[in-house]
């Protein structure tokens, strides 16, 4: 089994949308899992429908909890908190002070309960998100939802990553595909992770390249084998030449490129793969044929 990420060191690549594709094709010769590791804006079943199967709770981290009986109005806590998460306010009587947790602003650090000298503070679980195994019609999909406001975002990502993980070890799947979050934060260092390979997507654009930079030194780290697809590669033909001398300085295969493809964005807005929803069209031509190599660079080493 191998483990393949798509990622792209930025947002707007077209990373999902080519990643909704290369599902579409694999499927047809492998069995393989999916994963959304975009657990802040998960987008991938909006291409590839899914069913919703099992729903977990996530719990990542911990917030402080006073326990206002216990509490003996010194204050300490308030001193502590670097993060102002602790507000201090007067009781019904506007005489005495009352200490309460703001657990948005909480980064759950626990000093505030190491420092409190009457033991009234203490560490409890949150719910941060939860995670999903749903079905369709090309494998299993792991996908998550991160509530706003809330942290820990690698961590949910290497959750999802792992359920897949250990799913695939009981069935006959050969292949994970994970559409891996923007930049180069915890959670793309946790894709990393546990990937046997990444499909970096880029375009050339300033921000591309630099991007594309950035996460070829991100994968770099981790000793993963990188190849690279250029999307939209017709908008600035001297970009695309600057982006191809780039790869050959440092051994990045270039998979193949995809031209500029009004179809492309009309998929999307009919919720399909640009494979399923127009095979005649440039940009779907491109990706079979960087699917076929693909196959013979990867699959069938």
């Amino acid at each position: 089994m191998k483990q393949i990420a798509i990622l792209s060191g930025k947002g707007g690549s077209g990373k999902t949308s080519i990643c909704a594709a290369l599902i579409d094709l694999i499927s047809q010769n492998h069995s393989l899992s999916m994963v959304d590791a975009d657990v802040d804006t998960a987008n991938l079943n909006l291409l590839i429908p899914c069913t919703e199967q099992t729903e977990q709770s996530f719990q990542g981290g911990k917030k402080a909890i006073i326990a206002q009986e216990s509490c003996i109005r010194c204050g300490i806590c308030l001193k502590y908190c670097r993060f102002h998460a602790v507000h201090r306010t007067l009781d019904d009587s506007g005489l005495n002070p009352r200490f309460s947790i703001d657990l948005l602003a909480c980064e759950g650090c626990a000093v505030c309960a190491q420092q409190c000298p009457s033991s009234a503070i203490s560490m409890h679980p949150t719910q941060d998100g939860v995670w999903y195994r749903s079905s369709s019609e090309y494998g299993e999909c792991f996908h998550a939802h991160l509530f706003a406001g809330h942290e820990n975002s690698g961590k949910l990502v290497s959750t999802i990553i792992s359920a897949a993980r250990r799913y695939v070890q009981n069935s006959a799947v050969d292949l994970i595909l994970v559409d891996g979050p923007p930049g180069i934060g915890c959670p793309v260092i946790a894709v990393c992770n546990q990937s046997d390979l990444a499909l970096i997507v880029t375009e050339p654009t300033p921000s591309g390249i630099h991007d594309m930079q950035r996460i070829l030194d991100t994968i770099r780290y981790f000793d993963l084998p990188a190849f690279l697809i250029i999307n939209k590669f017709d908008l600035h033909l001297q970009n695309t030449e600057q982006i191809l001398e780039q790869c050959e300085r440092e051994d990045v295969p270039v998979l193949g490129q995809i031209p500029f493809d009004p179809q492309f964005n009309e998929a999307i807005l009919h919720a399909q793969p640009i494979t399923r929803y127009a095979a005649d069209s440039p940009s779907n031509q491109a990706i079979h044929a960087i699917w076929q190599q693909l196959k013979s660079q990867v699959l069938n080493s």
